[in-house]
């Protein structure tokens, strides 16, 4: 995880929050725990080999045809195979081309008239990625977001 948003619609949204402040001094022991049963039910999901290397080799998005950005497809695919966050993955990859800076890129809507093997050529999964961005792209795709920020 590297951003946490925090909504609140009020002062109170944010007790459960304040809650945990005295536990972040034992952050160290608390984390790793979690984070290994985290790791587990991902590899356990996906396969040892992909979670391991499913982003070695892919391009930037500015690197792709059509800036499709595919380690962010693949990344969202993870977290809905792995965890079952499909209205998270959903929200986010509506986001490509709609998010900016933010979120750039474009979501796989045109992979299946792209020719990726390319900019694919250094991924130890680059035979079978095109198939999962399109799956990713059936599954995820839907009405257009912007950033919260921005609507």
């Amino acid at each position: 995880m590297h951003t946490l948003s925090i909504g609140a619609a009020r002062p109170s949204d944010f007790d459960e929050h304040l809650k945990v402040l005295h536990l972040l001094d034992q952050a160290d022991e608390i984390l790793p725990p979690i984070l290994t049963r985290l790791e587990q039910a991902a590899i356990e999901r996906l396969g040892e080999d992909w979670y391991h290397t499913w982003h070695e080799g892919l391009p930037d998005y500015r690197h792709t045809p059509g800036e499709v950005n595919i380690p962010i497809i693949l990344w969202l695919w993870n977290l809905v195979q792995a965890y079952d966050l499909l209205e998270y993955a959903r929200m986010r990859y509506n986001l490509l081309g709609n998010g900016g800076h933010w979120f750039p890129g474009a979501n796989a809507a045109q992979v299946k008239h792209l020719d990726l093997a390319p900019c694919l050529q250094n991924s130890p999964h680059r035979h079978k990625i095109p198939r999962i961005l399109q799956a990713a792209h059936d599954l995820l795709s839907g009405t257009p977001q912007q950033r919260l920020s921005q609507s």
